[in-house]
């Protein structure tokens, strides 16, 4: 004689797959797969750059910024752009470096970014990343 199957253990499979896949997305969305990208990231303090852009090198930032002009540039190197930055004090303008390897970035006076930079040697700020905001 069969024994009839069962249902419970049906309706527990389902249970454990719909929980792990909550616990996917959720791992997803807190290490940053959703949202902003440049979460958890320290936004710079301006005033404290301006004092001693040493102290910065090392270090990875992010700020909000608008195009104020246009630097330099040199092939191998990339293009050095000053923003615009609000702070407690009014606004400061940081210099920061797009590399060569961001050739295909060509900001324009005036469009506002949101930034990632790294501090390099002698408080060189480096673009990680870049998007228009």
């Amino acid at each position: 004689m069969r024994r009839a199957a069962s249902k419970t253990s049906g309706l527990l499979l389902a249970g454990v797959i719909s929980a792990f896949v909550v616990l996917a997305i959720g791992g997803v969305w807190f290490l940053g797969g959703f949202g902003d990208p440049f979460r958890g990231i320290e936004k710079i303090n301006a005033e404290s750059y301006i004092e001693s852009a040493k102290s910065f090198q090392g270090g990875t930032y992010q700020f909000d910024g608008v195009v104020d002009g246009d630097l330099g540039f040199e092939a191998s190197k990339g293009r050095l752009v000053s923003f615009r930055v609000s702070s407690s004090k009014g606004t400061i303008c940081l210099p920061a470096l797009i590399p060569a390897s961001m050739s295909r970035i060509n900001p324009q006076k005036g469009q506002s970014y949101k930034i990632k930079v790294v501090g390099r040697d002698y408080g060189l700020l480096v673009v990680e990343k870049i998007e228009k905001s």
